[in-house]
């Protein structure tokens, strides 16, 4: 894990190939498949679609079921339908944790954010631009806040691979405006030129990505006729700041160093969920 601790703090992210296995895996992915067929099925009922496409593959249904009904262009990411212990497993998963203590220290809290993203064939809304997810989490530029990033399928460049300018962390946060046409603000200056090292990430189910708060990445069009799901989550060490961030309400300590075991309970963390203002905001 040296040479991996090396090169996070070079390049600004990482990735650890095969760090999960299809077990760890299967149990988010049903919970998806399951999210999918009962809004497949209650659009059946409705006389919306004609079909419910549950013969189809979980990289093909949804996009399907969608595009029957003519509203494959309405979703960015998924929250509360996902919301589950299968996620909780998976986001305090001691193969997730070991990879984030050589790189922050074996005190790491979760910082309440998760999503799990259905990346739609031919969907501009998620092709997101060049970014730092800093110029989104107010005041958490001087603190250090790792995303972690799992592809439930395989990624290739065709279906939406992320892209990262490797090392461009190291300059701080940059300067943001919202311009036309666009769903997130955007830099002022452009972070590329035409001699910048890109490095587009193909990666495979059960790899896992992790990336700084502050390195330029962006996600590619989907060319492919799959959808590219994936979920991502963040961490920091603990006792950093959340404050302002909306997600602080269902933060939880995710390892101590002492035992190094996760001290939340998923009992406990679904009590704070239920008393979150904004655990119904999102789909």
């Amino acid at each position: 894990m040296g040479t991996y601790s090396e090169k996070f703090k070079e390049h600004g992210y990482l990735v650890v190939e095969s760090a999960l296995c299809e077990a760890d895996l299967a149990p988010l992915i049903a919970v998806v498949s399951d999210a999918v067929d009962k809004r497949a099925t209650e659009l059946y009922n409705d006389g919306i679609i004609s079909d419910t496409y549950e013969k189809l593959a979980f990289e093909r249904r949804w996009y399907a079921v969608l595009k029957a009904c003519g509203r494959e262009n309405e979703v960015f990411g998924w929250h509360t339908l996902v919301f589950s212990e299968a996620l909780f497993d998976l986001i305090t998963h001691p193969k997730v944790l070991d990879v984030l203590a050589h790189l922050i220290g074996s005190d790491i809290q979760f910082n309440g954010d998760f999503w799990v993203r259905p990346k739609l064939p031919n969907e501009k809304l998620t092709t997101l631009p060049w970014h730092q997810d800093s110029a989104y989490m107010p005041d958490t530029e001087n603190d250090t806040h790792l995303t972690v990033w799992l592809p439930l399928v395989d990624v290739k460049t065709e279906n939406g691979a992320l892209q990262f300018l490797p090392g461009s962390h190291k300059a701080g946060l940059q300067t943001y405006h919202r311009v036309p046409d666009e769903a997130f603000a955007v830099p002022v200056l452009s972070p590329t030129s035409p001699d910048t090292d890109i490095d587009t990430l193909e990666m495979r189910k059960g790899d896992l990505l992790v990336f700084n708060n502050l390195v330029f990445h962006r996600s590619l069009f989907n060319r492919s006729d799959i959808i590219r799901w994936s979920v991502d989550f963040r961490f920091s060490r603990t006792g950093t700041s959340l404050e302002g961030l909306w997600h602080e309400a269902i933060a939880c300590p995710a390892r101590v160093r002492e035992t190094r075991r996760c001290p939340t309970s998923w009992q406990d963390w679904r009590v704070q969920w239920e008393a979150s203002p904004h655990k119904d905001r999102f789909v």
